[in-house]
């Protein structure tokens, strides 16, 4: 397996961790994870497109595991993370990306879509979609009370371990429901903000790169109605549902880069 390496990069007063693997020459992928996580998400994944000779690139975004946060003030919009991102892939000179995300993850490759198609090769957004309200603000505010809910490393315990399929893979659930224990409680509600109010639907036809959306049909976070809204509002988006799988496909699921690998390839 290819060596994952780290390195850190000031980005918009940000000071940005990261996994990397694979030649800096070689084509780029940049991964996004999940609301609240860090980019130990995508471990199993970029060793495997390493060795197909890509650039992986996983970020910690502001505030997350090892990356700093601008003021020390959490984000609360996908649109100001996918800045960020954006300005990442500038200052480190990678064209034509492409970008790849779960969960909020997924949002922000769509926003990067919206806004960037013509300069990325293509994005693959799992449990994401152009809207995402999928939780009440008052159940998010109930998050940050200590009477209102369970402690914050059991929420995050049980809340992983539900979002995960029927036919995830037994070991990756411990994994995911272990570091769904670790982080801070006020950026991983930011992180729900910006996902109840990410809305690109005015803006879904101007994506023309090519797009994967990815659905784990066990996935009760994200509605069907909210995918198909999505597929068939992109142009020429495709759709692959994984069946068993939940909430996090990249992981779950120990054949999700040979699922995604033909899209991927496909890209130029």
């Amino acid at each position: 397996m290819e060596e994952i390496t780290g390195r850190y990069l000031d980005v918009s007063g940000h000071r940005l961790y990261m996994d990397t693997a694979g030649g800096e020459g070689s084509r780029p992928i940049i991964f996004i994870h999940t609301a609240g996580q860090h980019a130990i998400q995508w471990r199993f994944v970029l060793p495997l497109f390493a060795r197909k000779d890509y650039f992986c690139v996983a970020p910690d975004l502001p505030g997350h595991g090892k990356s700093l946060v601008r003021n020390f003030e959490p984000l609360t919009s996908v649109h100001a993370f996918a800045e960020v991102i954006w300005e990442m892939i500038r200052k480190m000179g990678l064209e034509k990306p492409v970008v790849i995300g779960c969960s909020i993850g997924g949002d922000i490759v769509l926003d990067l879509a919206v806004n960037h198609s013509s300069q990325l090769s293509g994005v693959v957004a799992c449990e994401g979609a152009v809207r995402t309200p999928t939780l009440s603000p008052g159940v998010i505010q109930q998050g940050l009370e200590d009477s209102g809910t369970p402690s914050f490393g059991d929420q995050g315990f049980f809340m992983g371990l539900s979002l995960c399929g029927s036919e995830a893979d037994p070991e990756r659930v411990r994994e995911i429901t272990f570091t769904r224990r670790t982080g801070d409680p006020r950026v991983y509600n930011s992180d729900l903000k910006g996902w109840i109010t990410h809305d690109i639907r005015s803006r879904m036809q101007e994506i023309s790169c090519p797009v994967l959306i990815v659905w784990g049909k066990d996935d009760y976070l994200m509605p069907y109605e909210l995918v198909e809204e999505t597929v068939r509002g992109i142009p020429g988006a495709r759709l692959a549902v994984m069946e068993g799988i939940g909430h996090y496909p990249h992981i779950e699921a120990p054949d999700f880069s040979k699922r995604i690998e033909t899209f991927i390839d496909s890209l130029e």
